[in-house]
């Protein structure tokens, strides 16, 4: 096909600023790859300076009320966000051994650089008096006397503080559970990081004697947090390890020249070291959402190379010289790539116009990672063939070609008789199948956990659930108390505010335990104190660091904490609402008090229902901005309007199948489908651009379309295989999100090929029974028509070109 010819379509004109980098590559290698070496050089130092997050914070950070007041919350009491849960089990727990085991592993963790207090059952006290200080419940000296074990354990189970928060009751065999709530110190996090912080009281933990006798666990969320950023460190690893080797196992597969291999291997890689430096220089941290950039980024990357080495070696197979059959394929492959591309891209940014940080930060460095990507295989591509591939060499396709790859050129053959024998029909009932799975797109609601955040195959998660069973919810619903300047936490109006806000609380079925100034002051009372008296001494003898949990003086604040199990956010958005009345009441009969329901699982209710409505609503913007860039890029609505069908039906036919699996939408499906739409429309558009090169040496449309399907099947097979093969990855991910996001590109990719290798044709021989001209007209040459009569006996028709 000459250039003049190819010069006149409209996509080739609407991507030849990108292509003109891979024909300057082409004339100018020894200058290209100084260029690239040095801004390799550089992007390499990008990668050393990448950090890591948990990601947790960034997906609900807003300017929204209800994120400032969960601010507000953790500003005034920062150990709410700093607490380890350290869970101690065993049977006979409060016999003479494991106490004394108990009671050093406590004075150890207070000994240490990384803990600020420790809360347990050691920290438990008599009643107050009026004067002096209570004497602790278990005393420095246990005699093993059955009578003082009795009288111990009668004490904790029916101390305020205690029973059912700071130890279980005992199950069938005897076995019970301790907590003790270490709060860790905000400096120590800054100078060694969660995962260095946790490993120092791991440390500890493994050193103690009560680690020989007993089960003793790590959970809470600066727990699971260090884990999520410990998997993300090796996540990063495992997949731009992983997808790079099944890369090369698919590319080794098809092209079966190690030189080959190697072409379309290098941008790849040359890909993930510029992706993770743009990372690195721009100061963002990695994280899981954020780690499925990279066998994204992989996955694009060779899928393009692909496509681009496939027209390279067509070309030389067909007897070009190396730098005309580099023109060709440039040509021929490069508008389609570069246009996939574009559209990915523009489905990922518009993520950004999400109301979360997180997902906002992943939708802007995804898109550009892309479009650098692109720019590395239009630009690279080009260089190695010229600097690696020799004139006249061996016939690259046609030379020994394998029985898979065979098999796929038989298959792809019969699918185009199938889909040119029953169009009307094909095409009929994949419209219907798109309108049904739309409707059960529409069926899905938001859901989310906050367990869904944080890793649920580290041991943290495993030691949460067992707290859970055996001492309630894990996860708190704050209420925060502030009262005016004039008043303190000792003024009786204070005092009976949070009191009734603690009953409030504690008389919802759902919440299993509550925590607030007023347990302190039942206990305090307790001793014959009156309620004046009790809240002076409070502030008397309570330490600093264990009053902070529920007062912040200063600041004239003091927090209500119900703590509730692992829900979807509709029921705690339903607790919400039936709190608020009851709340409400209490407000009224206090008004210069201000009360404020908030809290983790609060703010993660409300904000990732607003978040995932709003993405779901950007979703279908880019659907439509994407499938109108396809109309310009190829100057027909027509190709508009077929490309929408076949990629609806795979984004729909995936959420449907999700409604059967967990019937609701959360953050990272909608991530992931949106990206997944972007990477689904590039097998339309490559089928689009061949069947439009078709037409031009094509005289009819059937003929055009078989054509179309013997050429490109195969390739759209293996370039899918590659997606799966590389995003698959993300299922050995810990952390939920990543293997949430990486099963909707899975399925959407599947659904997608066989939308693209079926219905997709189907629609184009029916929408040319109806319209006349361009881009259905015949534009055929004496040349090109003589070919196109001989293509069926010819070996070539039997292989994708």
């Amino acid at each position: 096909m000459s250039g003049e010819l190819r010069s006149s379509t409209r996509l080739y004109r609407f991507t030849r600023p990108l292509l003109a980098v891979g024909e300057w590559a082409a004339h100018w290698p020894i200058a290209s790859l100084i260029i690239l070496v040095v801004l390799t050089a550089i992007m390499g130092v990008g990668v050393s300076k990448l950090a890591t997050d948990d990601a947790l914070d960034q997906f609900l950070r807003s300017t929204t009320p209800d994120y400032q007041a969960f601010e507000r919350l953790r500003e005034r009491f920062p150990s709410s966000d700093r607490d380890v849960y350290l869970t101690i089990e065993g049977k006979n727990l409060l016999s003479p051994k494991h106490l004394n085991q108990m009671r050093d592993l406590n004075f150890d963790l207070l000994l240490s650089d990384p803990v600020v207090s420790v809360m347990s059952i050691f920290s438990l006290r008599a009643p107050l008096s009026e004067g002096g200080v209570p004497e602790p419940i278990i005393p420095e000296e246990l005699s093993g006397d059955p009578q003082q074990l009795a009288d111990i354990q009668k004490r904790i189970d029916t101390h305020p503080l205690a029973g059912g928060r700071l130890l279980s009751k005992p199950d069938a065999d005897g076995s019970r559970l301790a907590l003790f709530v270490v709060a860790l110190s905000q400096e120590a996090i800054y100078e060694y990081g969660l995962p260095g912080v946790m490993s120092q009281l791991d440390e500890i933990i493994q050193a103690s004697a009560a680690a020989q006798d007993l089960k003793i666990g790590l959970a809470g969320i600066p727990a699971m947090k260090a884990e999520v950023i410990d998997r993300t460190h090796k996540d990063i690893r495992l997949f731009n390890g992983v997808g790079l080797l099944v890369g090369v196992v698919v590319l080794g597969f098809y092209f079966r020249h190690i030189r080959l291999v190697l072409i379309a291997i290098g941008p790849a890689v040359l890909a993930i070291i510029w992706s993770l430096g743009l990372f690195g220089w721009s100061g963002t941290l990695l994280n899981p959402l954020l780690n499925a950039v990279m066998p994204l980024v992989l996955v694009v990357t060779i899928n393009n190379a692909m496509h681009f080495l496939f027209g390279l070696c067509r070309n030389l197979d067909d007897g070009a010289h190396k730098k005309e059959a580099i023109q060709k394929a440039l040509a021929e492959v490069g508008p389609a790539c570069a246009l996939t591309s574009i559209t990915t891209s523009i489905a990922l940014f518009s993520l950004a116009l999400g109301n979360s940080a997180l997902i906002q930060q992943f939708g802007i460095m995804a898109g550009v990672s892309v479009i650098v990507a692109l720019i590395l295989v239009i630009g690279v591509m080009p260089l190695f063939a010229v600097l690696f591939l020799k004139e006249g060499g061996p016939k690259y396709l046609s030379d020994g070609a394998n029985a898979g790859v065979a098999l796929l050129d038989r298959a792809t053959a019969a699918l185009s008789g199938f889909v040119l024998k029953w169009p009307t029909t094909i095409a009929v009932i994949g419209t219907v199948l798109t309108v049904l799975f739309a409707i059960g797109y529409l069926q899905l609601e938001p859901r989310y956990r906050l367990s869904d955040m944080l890793p649920d195959q580290g041991s943290a998660a495993i030691v949460a659930d067992r707290m859970e069973a055996r001492l309630g919810g894990l996860f708190p619903l704050s209420v925060m108390v502030q009262w005016p300047d004039d008043e303190t936490a000792e003024s009786p109006e204070v005092r009976d505010t949070i009191k009734e806000v603690h009953q409030v609380l504690q008389q919802h079925p759902a919440i299993s335990k509550v925590n607030s100034l007023a347990d302190l002051q039942t206990w305090a009372e307790s001793g014959g104190l009156s309620p004046s008296e009790a809240s002076a001494r409070l502030m008397e003898t309570v330490p600093p660091e264990i009053m902070a949990r529920y007062v912040n003086e200063k600041q004239h604040a003091a927090l209500v904490s119900g703590y509730i199990g692992d829900l979807e956010a509709k029921e705690v958005l339903k607790i919400r609402s039936e709190l608020k009345p009851a709340l409400d009441k209490v407000q009224a009969s206090h008004p210069d008090i201000e009360l404020t329901l908030t809290g983790l699982a609060s703010v993660g209710a409300t904000r990732s229902t607003g978040i995932i409505s709003q993405l779901s609503l950007s979703m279908l913007g880019a659907i439509a901005i994407v499938i109108v860039v396809i109309g310009l890029a190829f100057g027909s609505m027509i190709f508009a309007g077929l490309s929408t069908i076949p990629n609806l039906f795979a984004l729909f036919a995936t959420a449907t199948w999700l409604a059967f699996l967990q019937g609701g939408l959360d953050y990272a499906t909608i991530v992931g489908l949106t990206v997944a739409f972007g990477l689904a429309v590039d097998d339309a558009i490559h089928v689009l651009n061949r069947f439009e090169l078709e037409m031009q040496r094509s005289d009819t449309t059937s003929f055009a379309i078989d054509r179309t399907m013997r050429m490109i099947g195969t390739v759209l097979i293996l370039t899918t295989v590659v997606l799966l093969a590389g995003l698959s990855i993300t299922q050995l991910s810990a952390v939920p999100p990543t293997r949430q996001f990486g099963l909707i590109c899975l399925s959407t990719l599947v659904f997608a090929l066989l939308a693209d290798l079926i219905i997709l044709p189907a629609l184009i021989m029916v929408s040319s029974r109806f319209v006349r001209g361009r881009p259905f007209s015949a534009q055929s040459n004496s040349v090109n028509v003589a070919l196109a009569t001989t293509h069926s006996n010819d070996k070539h028709s039997r292989r994708p070109k």
